[in-house]
């Protein structure tokens, strides 16, 4: 923990751990911090992979008010520190667990909001590949923040202009499209946009829209649209809500409507000066 003590960081407390990586809480000048501490595969060779280069020069660079905010980023030789404002409760996969489906206007306030940074990020050319409840954290006045861009990637074009396909079949399972299911080349755009058709579900219903424990069946049932909403969460569910599901949840990638077109659904709150706004809270 010395080379945090040397950088005025105290009261370290280890958060999470995993794969490469440990997360700690920890304080500077009275604020609260995340660090996250990840480890370079070999220490003798200080190159790094290419995966994690992609994630900081993301991260780094974000600036939007939903989106997570890195404060200071150092390394040693064979770790890379990633010092960023600490979330303290927790994320939306967990209160969605813990007390069931959310009533709609709450699930507006934190939806359309990452719908929204999405939106810049797509516009910036990122594409997340891992949307999903448990990466979206809760801030100390319960704005929703997007996390964990370690499966980001910056989207190529090609002369024509057309988007580079991707092929590598990344993300959670439970959150994943039919193209990645089957794994076929893909453009990773649409990908985000499914990812968010399955967390509006989930933050209206609590359980998932298809079964992810047998690929095959759920492969299926998401191109038959074979998903329903519990009774009592469809009867109090407005049908700009339904609507919205119906769009994000269309199983053919092409179909599916850009992240511009999503903000501007009828479900999503009017905004008339996004940027504006956007720049006087920074």
């Amino acid at each position: 923990m010395d080379v945090f003590l040397k950088r005025g960081y105290t009261s370290f407390h280890k958060l999470d751990a995993g794969g490469q990586a440990n997360v700690y809480h920890t304080t500077k000048d009275g604020q609260d911090y995340a660090i996250k501490v990840v480890h370079v595969e070999d220490p003798k060779n200080p190159k790094l992979d290419d995966d994690l280069k992609r994630e900081l020069q993301i991260v780094r660079n974000l600036r939007h008010p939903n989106c997570i905010h890195v404060e200071e980023l150092f390394r040693t030789r064979n770790k890379i520190y990633i010092v960023m404002h600490f979330m303290p409760n927790g994320n939306i996969g967990n209160v969605v667990r813990k007390k069931g489906p959310l009533c709609e206007w709450n699930v507006k306030l934190w939806f359309c909001p990452i719908g929204r940074a999405m939106k810049y990020l797509h516009e910036h050319k990122i594409a997340h590949r891992d949307l999903k409840l448990d990466n979206v954290l809760l801030d100390k006045n319960m704005n929703p923040i997007l996390t964990d861009f370690g499966f980001s990637r910056f989207v190529q074009f090609d002369p024509s202009g057309n988007v580079v396909l991707s092929d590598t079949y990344c993300g959670t399972t439970s959150y994943n499209p039919p193209e990645i299911l089957k794994e076929i080349a893909y453009d990773p755009f649409p990908g985000d946009v499914w990812c968010l058709g399955i967390m509006l579900f989930i933050m209206l219903n609590q359980i998932y829209p298809f079964d992810r424990h047998d690929k095959v069946k759920m492969y299926n049932d998401q191109m038959h649209r074979n998903y329903k909403l519990q009774d009592s969460v469809e009867a109090k569910t407005s049908s700009e809500g339904k609507s919205l599901i119906t769009i994000l949840l269309e199983p053919e990638a092409t179909k599916r409507p850009t992240i511009q077109e999503v903000c501007k659904h009828e479900w999503f709150p009017i905004i008339l000066d996004e940027y504006s706004f956007m720049n006087k809270i920074q």
